[in-house]
């Protein structure tokens, strides 16, 4: 009879450790996908980054091309009405 408390005991320790055992290996699994996935979100932010300099400066030049035709504009209404 003593010997069936410490088969309980040990059975129960290998029933846990087989459950640690189990969340261990899914810890794993869901380290190496948010890795993945920390991976893939700097890659979109850099795309972004440059993605949003390139836009800004197109802007920039399309502002200072709408300056010079307006300028330009001036130029020649003053020259219309001189002729």
């Amino acid at each position: 009879m003593a010997k069936e408390p410490d088969n309980l005991v040990l059975k129960m320790l290998r029933d846990i450790r087989a459950t640690i055992d189990e969340h261990t290996k899914l810890f794993e699994k869901a380290e190496k996908r948010f890795d993945k996935i920390d991976k893939k979100l700097e890659e979109m932010s850099e795309s972004l980054t440059y993605s949003l300099g390139t836009s800004m400066h197109a802007n920039v030049r399309h502002e200072t091309v709408q300056k010079k035709l307006d300028a330009l504009e001036q130029r020649i209404k003053r020259l219309e009405e001189r002729v």
